[in-house]
């Protein structure tokens, strides 16, 4: 089918077999790369919705890519046949493949930049997942003492930070963000301990600077117990914008040591 393309012998059925092959081949390869990424994240727990919107976008983008690379072939072969039928300078066909790989990969290109910016953070020492969309950290961990930590092991009493730093992203409104907090602490049965549906609320405009780096400090206390397990879920979300950030880690409480 190439060599039919550059020799300018492709009709309309190959026109429309190539399309119908690119988006087989482009819808395959982005499910081959969701499939991927949820491997290397088997247990990080998705959310239905925002899985659901993830793959729209994915699918979207490939047949966008489908279709943009079948209209620029068909249109190369347009120009080509009228070119020759009017008897005027005829590009050597070299020069045709080039610039439609060209043109095609900046309609790629283009495409994945117009695209929600949508992902996962980890910190593999503590387990500390982040899914961001439309507002993203550079790195996520926990902070204690002063102290990052390399593991979830809470003295019950302590408390302890929940860092999101290098942020991008947000929405600026005269040099000013304006950004929510929410914490919600279960335990192993999903019983809420806690649950603030927004910390911030009252102070949430702050400097586009400062924001930068956004922190949730979390808490335990006596309705916790030792050698227990509890699930953190900490998420920042840009009120000016549709950014947010979804923060889980599983800490285990321990004696003061």
């Amino acid at each position: 089918m190439l060599k039919q393309f550059i020799y300018g012998k492709l009709d309309a059925k190959a026109h429309l077999q190539l399309f119908k092959t690119l988006l087989l081949v482009s819808n395959t390869a982005a499910l081959i790369i969701y499939s991927a990424l949820h491997l290397i994240f088997f247990d990080f727990p998705f959310e239905t919705v925002d899985e659901l919107m993830i793959l729209r976008k994915l699918f979207l983008t490939a047949s966008s890519f489908a279709a943009a690379i079948s209209l620029l072939l068909l249109v190369a072969d347009a120009v080509d046949y009228f070119s020759k039928f009017r008897k005027v300078i005829v590009f050597p066909t070299y020069v045709k493949a080039f610039s439609v790989a060209v043109v095609a990969l900046i309609v790629f290109l283009s495409a994945c930049s117009s695209q929600v910016s949508v992902g996962i953070k980890k910190d593999f020492n503590t387990g500390l997942s982040s899914s961001y969309s439309n507002m993203e950290p550079e790195k996520v961990f926990l902070v204690m003492n002063n102290e990052v930590l390399n593991h979830t092991d809470i003295p019950l009493g302590e408390s302890f930070l929940l860092v999101n730093d290098g942020i991008k992203g947000m929405q600026v409104k005269n040099v000013k963000v304006t950004i929510g907090c929410s914490l919600q602490i279960t335990d192993s049965i999903g019983k809420i301990l806690l649950s603030e549906k927004d910390l911030f609320a009252g102070h949430d405009i702050f400097d586009e600077k400062d924001a930068k780096m956004l922190k949730c400090t979390v808490s335990t206390g006596e309705s916790m117990k030792w050698e227990e397990k509890y699930n953190v879920a900490v998420n920042f979300w840009d009120k000016n914008g549709n950014g947010k950030i979804e923060n889980k880690v599983t800490i285990r409480m321990i004696d003061l040591p």
